[in-house]
């Protein structure tokens, strides 16, 4: 019984210890650590956004109409064009030449687009779309807008064209900086 005794007391003292108080003077507001370097560096910002809509996007047209990204680009590039080989493509669409290639092949599979080599433009290969690329590209240029509508409807009209601007200088800043080093 005195075993009994003493090992019910140590379990209350141990379960009734004080917990430590803090005095409300000291007390200062939790902030929530989501989005911590997203407010302290403009970079992580950017890429947290980059990482989202490139997401959000690349689910949206896989599944509503079964394209990557970089076949999206290629079509609305095309659209805008009459013409453009490989090289031309990968500048234009912002794609390196091996995802243009890749990509290529995969909307000429599906008859969105015809290749043609040609002399006269070295021994390039010419993409084109074809009429039925055509009406897939149109599609996706009204789809691609009235998203990007809905991305920036909070926004007034000078603050989309300074935001335009402001990412056009940072997207040259890149280009013409060496960030390797």
């Amino acid at each position: 019984m005195r075993n009994l005794n003493i090992l019910t007391k140590t379990r209350a003292k141990t379960l009734a210890k004080p917990v430590a108080t803090v005095p409300a003077d000291d007390v200062s507001p939790v902030e929530p650590t989501a989005g911590l370097l997203a407010r302290q560096h403009t970079t992580v910002l950017l890429i947290g956004i980059g990482l989202q809509l490139t997401r959000g996007s690349s689910a949206y047209y896989h599944a509503a109409f079964d394209l990557g990204m970089a076949e999206l680009r290629l079509l609305l590039v095309l659209r805008s064009t009459e013409a453009l080989n490989v090289g031309e493509l990968s500048a234009a669409a912002d794609l390196d030449k091996a995802a243009v290639s890749r990509s290529l092949v995969l909307l000429e599979d599906r008859k969105l687009i015809s290749m043609t080599q040609t002399r006269t433009r070295g021994r390039a290969a010419i993409a084109k779309l074809t009429p039925e690329g055509k009406k897939l590209s149109a599609r996706l240029t009204q789809v691609s807008l009235q998203r990007q509508a809905r991305l920036f409807k909070n926004f007034t009209k000078a603050d989309k064209e300074r935001l335009h601007v402001l990412l056009a200088q940072l997207s040259r800043d890149l280009t013409a900086a060496d960030w390797d080093q």
